[in-house]
């Protein structure tokens, strides 16, 4: 799960899954394997909603998309990273 702290710096809101079936379509039909979807997070980096959507596309399409939860574990950690990043940058 996404850290509470990282939910709340970065103002994260939940998906359902029918909010984000048009990008789990797009994810589907742009990505082969899981390491493609894990290049796209370099892509969308700093792009914290479309990261969001695409852990929640991964959170209800783990069993296509990630069965082993390894790519949300990224996606979760990368978001750690964005808040902390923010929270240093709004200390400064």
């Amino acid at each position: 799960m996404i850290n509470r702290k990282t939910v709340k710096v970065l103002n994260l809101k939940p998906v359902t899954r029918t909010m984000c079936r048009d990008f789990y379509l797009k994810i589907n039909s742009e990505f082969d394997t899981p390491d493609s979807i894990k290049e796209s997070v370099s892509w969308w980096q700093d792009d914290v909603d479309k990261l969001n959507n695409l852990w929640w596309v991964l959170n209800y399409h783990s069993d296509k998309l990630d069965p082993d939860r390894n790519l949300r574990a990224f996606v979760e950690n990368h978001l750690d990273c964005l808040a902390q990043k923010q929270e240093t940058t709004f200390q400064a």
